[in-house]
């Protein structure tokens, strides 16, 4: 195991497109599974991939160091973690299971709908645009977890479908960490047109419009979302992780 800037390219992925360079302070490696410390939008955080036990080691014997608010690691290693280390597991609270998709190549066939999606106007969280409420109420609607809103600084690029004044359907494409990668969230369709092609339409328009400017685009998902997953795969996505995040209790203080 050693540490390192983690300066140079990452084999890794997640680590090469999700990542922020100038956001990593070290990197640890043991085997086949690597840790990096970087500043991501929802607090310092350790990612670890790789082969789960040899991953739930590395974090074991770094945590404290790393000083992390939230961990991201491969799915399994919290449960070896629960075997192996659990004063260690004990510290992690909370969080979520999700995975991590990525694609270089646009949808080979233009979707019915493609047409039907436009860009949207959010404004900003000091200066909400005319749309701001209409995805607002959409995505309370159809996607409560959604990670990014309308006035999000990270948000890039809001598209959606419109039927009247609603919007029915829509997607963001975020900054998110600051890698070099856009990445798509607030992935959202009205409960009452599912089923209709709508999620798939904008998703394929933006993708294919981003992928005009980017090597690569990535998006995250809940592990749970099983529909989702299928239009992922129907569109070409590729699922390369799957990750468990969970915030760190810190350590009492020394009496």
């Amino acid at each position: 195991m050693h540490g390192g800037e983690g300066r140079h390219e990452p084999e890794d992925l997640f680590l090469r497109w999700q990542l922020a360079p100038s956001a990593v302070h070290r990197t640890w490696r043991r085997g086949r599974a690597t840790a990096v410390l970087a500043d991501r939008r929802r607090g310092r955080s350790l990612v670890a991939v790789g082969d789960p036990g040899e991953a739930a080691a590395l974090v074991a014997e770094v945590l404290d160091e790393a000083a992390p608010e939230v961990v991201t690691l491969v799915r399994g290693t919290v449960e070896v973690l629960a075997e192996r280390a659990p004063e260690t597991a004990a510290r992690l609270v909370g969080g979520d299971d999700w995975d991590w998709f990525w694609t270089d190549a646009a949808p080979p066939q233009h979707l019915a709908g493609e047409d039907d999606v436009v860009a949207l106007d959010v404004g900003t969280g000091r200066a909400p645009g005319p749309d701001a409420a209409r995805v607002r109420d959409l995505l309370a609607a159809a996607n409560p977890r959604s990670s990014v809103r309308p006035g999000d600084p990270h948000a890039r690029l809001w598209a959606g479908v419109r039927r009247g004044d609603d919007v029915v359907a829509c997607i963001a494409s975020t900054s998110d960490d600051g890698g070099p990668a856009p990445h798509l969230a607030a992935v959202a369709t009205h409960p009452g047109l599912r089923g209709r092609g709508l999620g798939a339409a904008v998703t394929a328009a933006v993708t294919r419009r981003l992928l005009a400017e980017h090597p690569v685009v990535t998006l995250g998902m809940y592990a749970d979302n099983d529909v989702a997953r299928r239009l992922y795969g129907r569109l070409g996505w590729r699922c390369s992780h799957r990750f468990s995040s969970r915030r760190v209790r810190p350590l009492p203080p020394v009496a």
